[in-house]
């Protein structure tokens, strides 16, 4: 489930991370354990969730080495997981600005 809804300067998603099969999957080239998840937004804007660095001694760098390869050099935004004890999951969204229309999104779709 993907929600997204904007009242002045406050933007809020949800995103179930168990259940990612609607989102088109694929790995990193240089990350191998990294899986990269996509799902286009709106025109111009997609979300990306990245997963990995599970093995690794310092998962933060790891994900912040993969999210740096995966972005590359394009703009983005990257939201922090809300108790900040997840280094293991990023959310990137490409395009925020782009957004004109502000919908809710709910499992059954727009509304």
């Amino acid at each position: 489930t993907i929600c997204y809804k904007q009242n002045i300067n406050f933007f809020h998603i949800m995103i179930d991370i168990n259940n990612l099969s609607d989102l088109t999957s694929r790995k990193s080239d240089n990350y191998p354990d990294v899986e990269i998840f996509e799902k286009p937004l709106a025109s111009g804007v997609f979300i990306a969730i990245l997963r990995g660095g599970f093995n690794s001694d310092n998962p933060k760098l790891y994900m912040d080495n993969a999210v740096s390869e995966y972005v590359n050099n394009t703009m983005y935004n990257e939201f922090v997981e809300i108790f900040l004890d997840n280094p293991w999951i990023r959310v990137i969204i490409f395009g925020i600005n782009n957004i004109n229309e502000w919908r809710k999104f709910s499992e059954n779709g727009a509304k």
